[in-house]
């Protein structure tokens, strides 16, 4: 059973191997019920991610949430993991979630036109054929947007993400492997493909940047 910190560490030597343009990681701790959770953002191949901005223009969020629970098992050894194999394959008998998993979620910025439209339907049907030949897209595409309305009772398109479910059944070495490289390949291949369709706001000013620092527990 890997620990968080090799997951971790999996992680970002995918995203590195494929030349991810990282440009901050958090990694936050409840301290109420000591979980631990990942938060990963990644810009496309040419924005500079030293320049000046308040938000970037595109981006993807790759996140983690550790239980604490699977830090307590790996480190009371093979009986505890044996224990919670077991349990991994009657929730799997059963059908019921994963156990863990990488979240994927691309923010999708719009200009000020395409707000103002609030044409989800249209916004709706560019991401699913941006998206259409990648894996699994029937089950594992969730776009979502946030409507606003102001005092003249106008709808605007406030927000679109997309968000994307990479599960993993075990904490085994080639099913780690497996789902962080899924997650690097797309990333590589849709970052680009994203940031052409939707590019607005990219010379707008803004505060510093957060520096993307690699994780010490990576």
């Amino acid at each position: 059973m890997l620990t968080y910190e090799q997951l971790i560490s999996l992680l970002i030597e995918a995203l590195e191997q494929q030349q991810i343009n990282i440009v901050h990681t958090q990694e936050l701790v409840d301290v109420h019920t000591m979980g631990r959770s990942l938060y990963v953002t990644c810009l496309a191949p040419n924005v500079d991610k030293h320049g000046n901005w308040t938000r970037p223009p595109l981006r993807a969020v790759i996140s983690l949430q550790w239980p604490a629970e699977l830090t307590v098992v790996s480190l009371h050894g093979q009986p505890m993991i044996d224990m919670l194999n077991q349990l991994v394959a009657r929730r799997r008998e059963l059908q019921q979630e994963q156990l863990l998993g990488f979240e994927l979620t691309y923010y999708l910025p719009l200009s000020q036109a395409e707000q103002a439209a609030a044409e989800l339907s249209f916004q709706t049907e560019k991401v699913i054929d941006l998206f259409a030949d990648q894996f699994d897209i029937d089950n594992n595409l969730a776009i979502n947007a946030v409507m606003r309305y102001g005092v003249d009772q106008e709808p605007i398109l406030a927000q679109l993400t997309v968000t994307r479910q990479f599960p993993i059944a075990r904490l085994e070495l080639d099913l780690i492997e497996e789902a962080t490289a899924a997650i690097a390949d797309e990333l590589h291949e849709m970052l680009p493909r994203l940031y052409a369709a939707f590019h607005a706001g990219q010379n707008e000013p803004g505060l510093d940047p957060q520096l993307y620092l690699r994780p010490p527990t990576a």
